[in-house]
């Protein structure tokens, strides 16, 4: 099972919590770790997807919290010895080349440790746009000289960054606009994402707790599923 999260609204939390904004990344981090652990005691989850940097929080936030984001990437280092301790591989996704280079070398450096674990897949994903990826497998696509009657659903995914990854199953995204009810993906990977089980929740990122999420599990094996009919 493919279970990807949509850490949303860690801005919000702080300023509900009377905290100053920086204070969200430690918050983001912690319960992040903590879906990890969840995730391993499932027993059905086999890859984790945590979406923790798009391409327009890069573009768009201000150095100062820039700078606490890419700390907080960097501190993902610390996880290695549960990640060694519960056999998880892992992994990320999209633009990596766009971070700093002493994160690109510790993302690297985990990869590299973890390589030969099989549990579980955790994919870190970072710099992330669904339409930059479309533009960046085409590219792809171009220079290998794919002619179009060779290209199909299945050759195309092979040229996308979750090639090597299960399609998502469920996809947890953390807080509703309480005033509009707005649901929305947000430049998600509509590509694997299409018979992919929504769960959508009022709480924000820090708040998800053990009780919710595997609440959103549930439901998603309660979910009569009707791919393909």
């Amino acid at each position: 099972m493919h279970v990807w999260c949509i850490m949303d609204w860690n801005r919000r939390w702080a300023k509900e919590h009377f905290q100053p904004t920086i204070l969200w990344h430690k918050a983001w981090f912690d319960n992040a770790r903590k879906i990890i652990e969840l995730s391993v005691k499932s027993q059905v989850i086999n890859c984790l997807t945590l979406w923790a940097l798009s391409k327009e929080n890069l573009q768009e936030r201000e150095q100062e919290e820039l700078k606490w984001i890419i700390k907080m990437i960097n501190k993902l280092e610390d996880l290695l010895p549960d990640l060694q301790l519960n056999n998880i591989k892992f992994d990320t996704v999209w633009d990596i080349g766009k971070l700093p280079e002493e994160s690109q070398q510790i993302l690297a450096w985990i990869k590299d440790k973890t390589s030969l674990n099989t549990w579980m897949d955790l994919v870190a994903a970072l710099v992330y746009s669904w339409q930059d990826e479309i533009v960046r497998a085409t590219r792809k696509i171009l220079n290998d000289g794919i002619s179009p009657d060779d290209l199909n659903e299945e050759k195309f995914r092979q040229y996308t960054d979750f090639w090597k990854f299960p399609v998502m199953d469920l996809i947890i995204r953390t807080w509703i606009h309480n005033w509009t009810e707005s649901k929305r993906h947000s430049w998600f990977d509509l590509y694997d994402s299409a018979y992919a089980e929504y769960f959508f929740t009022h709480t924000l990122w820090p708040d998800l707790s053990k009780e919710e999420f595997f609440s959103a599990i549930d439901q998603y094996h309660k979910t009569k599923r009707t791919k393909w009919k």
